[in-house]
C-alpha cells in the first residue's frame, strides 16, 4: 500500500510540474529500494507509461508531458555519483533510440545500469540517424549495442538499422521499448545474437550473465 501511495504521489506531483515534491517521493521510495532499478521501473517508468496514454487520449498536453519528462531526466542526474561506478570491466556499449523515435528516457535508463554494472555507455540519445549510428559504432568498437524504440511505428526503422549494422559487425545486439512489449521475442526469434529485454531488470541480470 505505502508503495502505491509513493507511485500516486510521485505522479500527481509530476503532473503539477512540482520538482521538489518529485524529489521527496523519490528519496521516501529509496529508504526501502536502495538499488535504482526498482526506482526506475516502478516510479519513473510507470509515470512515463501514464504520461504517455494521457497525450495519447488529449488528456495532457505535449508541453505537459515535456516538462514531466524534463523533471525525471533532472532527478535521473541528481543519481549520477552513485550510477558512475568507478570500477570499469574494460568493456563498452553504444545505446541509441532509433532513427525518428523521439522517447529517450528509456535509453538513459539503460545506460546508467550498463555504467552501474561497470561499462562504458556510449549514450548517443533521441531520433540517431542510421547512417551516423553505424559511423559511430565503427569507431568506437563496442562490444555490444542496445536500441530503444518506443513507438510502435518505428519497428520497421528498428529492422533496418540492425540490416545496417550487420553489415560491419555480428556483436550482440540489445532491442527493448515500449514498442517491443508484444513483439520483441518474436523478433529476436528471427535475428541472429539479438536479444530482447522487457525490462531493466532483465537487462541488469543478462549484464550480469555476460562477465
Amino acid at each position: 500500500m505505502e508503495k502505491e501511495k509513493l507511485e500516486n504521489d510521485f505522479f500527481s506531483s509530476l503532473l503539477l510540474g512540482d520538482r521538489f515534491l518529485c524529489r521527496n517521493v523519490m528519496k521516501e521510495f529509496r529508504k526501502s529500494n536502495l538499488s535504482i532499478v526498482p526506482l526506475y521501473e516502478e516510479i519513473f517508468m510507470k509515470s512515463l507509461y501514464k504520461l504517455g496514454k494521457m497525450w495519447e487520449y488529449n488528456e495532457i498536453t505535449v508541453s505537459v508531458e515535456h516538462m514531466a519528462t524534463a523533471i525525471i531526466e533532472g532527478l535521473m542526474n541528481e543519481l549520477c555519483p552513485e550510477v558512475m561506478s568507478f570500477e570499469r570491466i574494460n568493456k563498452k556499449i553504444v545505446i541509441s533510440c532509433v532513427q525518428n523515435e523521439v522517447h529517450q528516457v528509456g535509453g538513459k535508463m539503460v545506460a546508467d545500469i550498463f555504467e552501474k554494472n561497470c561499462w562504458d555507455a556510449h549514450y548517443l540519445g533521441a531520433n540517431t540517424p542510421i547512417d551516423e549510428l553505424v559511423t559511430f559504432c565503427d569507431l568506437v568498437k563496442p562490444d555490444m549495442i542496445c536500441l530503444s524504440v518506443t513507438s510502435y511505428s518505428n519497428i520497421p526503422i528498428l529492422l533496418e538499422e540492425i540490416k545496417e549494422i550487420r553489415k560491419q559487425t555480428n556483436i550482440p545486439i540489445i532491442i527493448g521499448g515500449q514498442a517491443l512489449k508484444r513483439v520483441g521475442t518474436e523478433l529476436c526469434g528471427k535475428l541472429e545474437n539479438v536479444f530482447y529485454h522487457a525490462d531493466l531488470e532483465a537487462v541488469e541480470n543478462y549484464i550480469k550473465g555476460c562477465v
